[in-house]
């Protein structure tokens, strides 16, 4: 039978979310949300979706769908999530989780109750990099996770949405961008269990970048942090480093604002980097071999990983298992988070809380 599928928000990501959906076989886009009327109409009309709602309660209550996806800010996160598994469809629910843990919790305790899938669009473990990584860990070779340092670093700050505004996005550099590799991070070393955080964060908006604002609604609203620095430590003696900047002096090329997104990840055994790509381990003389198979594909691409976690989550809709990032470690991602930003507030290491 073919997947019915509503997307609500038909931004950036809400359309990319949307051609995905549309290039697979057997799913059918049948309604968008957005307030924004000109996004609604140019999102339903490029991709001919009949459905068109300006209140996502209008299109939830037009259906039924087998899949919701949520492409808007965290702060619509809890409330659309919630909504839609009493509406009786399963969520792929964009990144951040949510604006906080709580919030998080309720999402998740919701799923289970509904009996419905809950995914979360932590889409850069879908990229070949990610996929090579993690093929190498399981075969064995890299041993025990020990240290990672996971690092976003851009030149721009992301005005095509509202990330600037911790009230509505849940955070700057660290929950609209470097999470990311938190997540993959975290991925990579099978979710250890979080134990302290310490950090600290800042943000030198409008000292650097004020010139790059669109507007002045858009200059007073700016919240959040641009730059940010965290040690996180977990259960069984792994830990790991990571930084977020929106304010990286690093040149782009021809006009391309820069950025430099990436890992490294030392196990007992070998180490890997994420972009560029590499896998390296040790001789038994000492010396450091090559270990990434010859032919290996790299490729950091933002698109086609979101259409690879989109054909994830629709494949494990249809055979009933979970998708490969599930709402729960996506909670664990934000309880790092929170507790990040609370040292970061206090000036000091706090205890990450259990669930």
């Amino acid at each position: 039978m073919t997947m019915r599928v509503a997307v609500i928000g038909c931004g950036f990501q809400g359309r990319i979310h949307v051609e995905a959906f549309r290039r697979l076989a057997g799913v059918d886009v049948v309604a968008v949300a957005d307030t924004d009327p000109q996004r609604l109409a140019s999102v339903a009309g490029d991709f001919g979706v009949p459905g068109r709602f300006a209140d996502y309660r209008a299109l939830l209550a037009a259906g039924p769908y087998d899949l919701v996806s949520i492409c808007t800010m965290a702060v619509h996160h809890a409330a659309m999530t919630i909504a839609a598994f009493a509406a009786g469809a399963h969520v792929l629910c964009e990144k951040p989780l949510a604006l906080n843990v709580a919030e998080g919790e309720a999402m998740v305790d919701a799923a289970r109750a509904a009996g419905r899938v809950l995914a979360v669009g932590y889409n850069m473990r879908f990229t070949p990099n990610a996929r090579a990584i993690s093929q190498f860990i399981a075969s064995g070779r890299f041993g025990a996770p020990v240290f990672t340092r996971a690092w976003a670093k851009a030149s721009q700050i992301p005005w095509w949405g509202e990330h600037y505004r911790k009230e509505v996005s849940g955070g700057g550099a660290l929950a609209s961008t470097a999470v990311h590799f938190l997540d993959l991070a975290l991925y990579f070393a099978g979710f250890p269990e979080p134990l302290t955080a310490s950090a600290s964060a800042t943000r030198l908006f409008p000292r650097k970048r004020g010139g790059t604002a669109p507007d002045s609604l858009a200059a007073s609203r700016f919240t959040a942090e641009d730059l940010i620095g965290a040690h996180v430590r977990f259960a069984g003696g792994y830990w790991l480093s990571l930084e977020g900047s929106w304010i990286d002096n690093r040149p782009g090329v021809e006009g391309v604002p820069s950025w430099d997104y990436s890992l490294d990840a030392i196990g007992e055994q070998a180490q890997v980097s994420f972009d560029p790509l590499t896998i390296r381990g040790e001789a038994p003389g000492g010396e450091i071999v090559d270990l990434l198979p010859a032919g290996t594909s790299s490729d950091v691409s933002f698109p086609p990983s979101v259409a690879a976690l989109i054909a994830d989550v629709v494949d494990a809709v249809r055979n009933a298992r979970p998708p490969l990032v599930t709402g729960e470690q996506a909670l664990v991602v934000q309880r790092i988070v929170d507790a990040i930003y609370r040292s970061a507030e206090l000036g000091r290491e706090v205890t990450i809380a259990r669930p």
